[in-house]
């Protein structure tokens, strides 16, 4: 009977349990300090930050000063160290959310890479956006889901960045520009330019002033009680029953 009432404990914590945001950031008022939650926002790489609309409208993150044709894939872009630990029980099956645009001269193909030491190590590569920011000068909301990830669960030192990556598929720039293999080059986000064996016949180029713009990055997570609160309970179901008895 104790284990029956334990189990029935744990199912009504378990099923009281839903997706909380532990920190976002909206960018209103022009700051990277997050609208809900705490953790730190940063630019890597070299690029540079400014402020420009928003999706929908609002405020968001303006980005630009990114590497150089051919340079530094994987360098480039922002990070955000987020928490997912708390005194009463952290955070599990973590899932990031975040509305990207791209400028026509700009990547449009960025990969997220995670930490789960304060940014000491990285593992990079984990996701990709499948070079979905394309057509230009238009917010994508996409998903980067941590549930697999154990590790992300209830730790102080989880993060990720968001980076500029070359094309893992061959491309054809523009009419005037010789076509790229694949991992060897940035694909503009202009739709100008195409997948091969497409022949591309647009003019321009990809450009180091091109940017990147975030908006409404979210960390989602679910609560993990304590154990003391799951002994709690367990315990108050056992008292329960005694007295019905």
């Amino acid at each position: 009977m104790k284990t029956m009432i334990m189990m029935a404990a744990t199912v009504a914590i378990a099923g009281s349990a839903s997706a909380t945001v532990v920190t976002q950031w909206t960018f209103e008022g022009d700051t990277l300090a997050p609208a809900t939650g705490s953790g730190t926002a940063t630019n890597i790489g070299g690029t540079t930050a400014s402020y420009a609309s928003g999706n929908g409208g609002g405020r968001a993150w303006n980005t630009t000063s990114y590497q150089a044709q051919q340079f530094g894939s994987g360098v480039a872009g922002v990070q955000f160290l987020v928490s997912t630990n708390s005194p009463s029980g952290g955070f599990g099956d973590i899932r990031v959310t975040f509305e990207h645009r791209a400028s026509g001269t700009a990547s449009r193909w960025a990969q997220v890479d995670y930490t789960l030491d304060g940014g000491s190590t990285w593992v990079s590569g984990f996701w990709n956006n499948n070079g979905g920011l394309s057509p230009h000068d238009t917010f994508y909301s996409f998903t980067v889901d941590f549930s697999s990830i154990t590790g992300a669960n209830n730790n102080a030192g989880f993060g990720f960045r968001i980076v500029s990556i070359f094309s893992p598929l061959a491309f054809d720039q523009s009419s005037s520009l010789g076509p790229y293999q694949a991992n060897a080059a940035y694909m503009r986000a202009n739709s100008g330019a195409v997948y091969s064996p497409n022949t591309s016949n647009a003019s321009g180029d990809y450009g180091v002033s091109g940017t990147w713009r975030f908006d409404n990055v979210t960390i989602n997570g679910t609560a993990i009680p304590a154990p003391g609160a799951i002994a709690l309970l367990g315990a108050a179901g056992l008292v329960g029953t005694r007295r019905r008895r």
